[in-house]
């Protein structure tokens, strides 16, 4: 539909690619597929916005990570059959945004633990969805800008 219209450019396609990039990312579970070299390409060689991409990478990662809060939702029963489930629980539940915060602020493949360990506990999902996507935000907007100053300095 771009090339229909003659609006497909670096511009449009660039922002629709990170999307979808760092939602596939996030949404397999355990199968590490990394956004940021797309995210720090994307900065560097087809000079988008640093700021925009980190934005649109951190939509797209938060809504991602939904799986993994919906397996955790879906084990739960499973869960509870574990001796340190209920340990874990009320651990988890005193300290759940803080950790959900810190584990999305850092590149860490293991970030669907804390997804699966919040949708076990059943952590309210708009405030999952909050903290998620604050935390990729940092994230990416530390990679993009990097990736953008360092280029240029480069």
């Amino acid at each position: 539909m771009l090339w229909t219209n003659g609006s497909l450019n670096v511009g449009t396609v660039g922002y629709a690619s990170i999307w979808f990039l760092a939602f596939i990312g996030s949404a397999l579970i355990f199968l590490p597929v990394s956004a940021l070299a797309g995210v720090c390409l994307a900065v560097a060689a087809a000079d988008l916005n640093p700021v925009f991409i980190a934005i649109t990478a951190a939509s797209a990662e938060a809504i991602g990570e939904l799986t993994g809060y919906l397996a955790g939702m879906g084990g739960k029963s499973f869960f509870e059959r574990k001796r340190f489930y209920l340990r874990f629980k009320n651990l988890f539940s005193r300290y759940a945004g803080l950790t959900l915060l810190a584990g999305s602020c850092v590149p860490n493949p293991l970030f669907d633990c804390l997804g699966i360990a919040a949708g076990s506990i059943l952590y309210p999902v708009k405030r999952f969805l909050l903290l998620v996507f604050i935390g990729k935000t940092i994230k990416f907007s530390w990679v993009s800008l990097g990736c953008y100053y360092g280029m240029t300095w480069f």
